[in-house]
């Protein structure tokens, strides 16, 4: 079998990853809104297409205000609009952070699945060959182990 990792972090290399996401966490929820599922869906989307007309609006914001409906708060704008790009930047780095926690769980994952199944195929078929206490493992595995249900047992 081929093993393309061995991931393993010291108790103080976890500790660390602990403290510097808490803190992240500590200074961005204070600030932050929460938002469901029906505000996520109601909102406009800021995007890649939006951002410059919105940094061009809100630039002739600054340049002829005559222009500004006494509602919209000049100040408000320039906070929303640096808050989104320094979100962005954030983003950026998290989503980094998350594919490369994701492949350590994707491949550590199937690696030590990939032996457990080897090791139930092979309990399987010592228990088969009446090997002792083979039976007892492989009935103990086997009540665990998810087999894929096929379309036709759904039907």
């Amino acid at each position: 079998m081929e093993n393309r990792i061995s991931f393993t972090l010291t108790d103080a290399e976890q500790a660390q990853i602990n403290q510097h996401l808490n803190s992240i966490l500590a200074i961005l929820q204070p600030k932050a809104v929460v938002l469901d599922a029906s505000d996520r869906m109601e909102i406009l989307k800021m995007a890649d297409g939006t951002l410059p007309f919105t940094e061009k609006a809100i630039g002739y914001m600054h340049s002829n205000p005559a222009f500004k409906p006494d509602f919209v708060s000049l100040e408000e704008a320039d906070i929303d609009l640096n808050a989104y790009k320094l979100g962005k930047q954030f983003l950026t780095y998290a989503q980094q952070v998350i594919r490369v926690i994701e492949d350590i769980c994707f491949l550590s994952g199937s690696e030590a699945y990939s032996a457990a199944l080897v090791y139930y195929r092979n309990v399987k078929m010592q228990a088969e060959l009446k090997q002792p206490g083979a039976k007892d493992i492989y009935e103990d595995l086997a009540k665990r182990f998810v087999k894929k249900s096929s379309k036709k047992s759904k039907e």
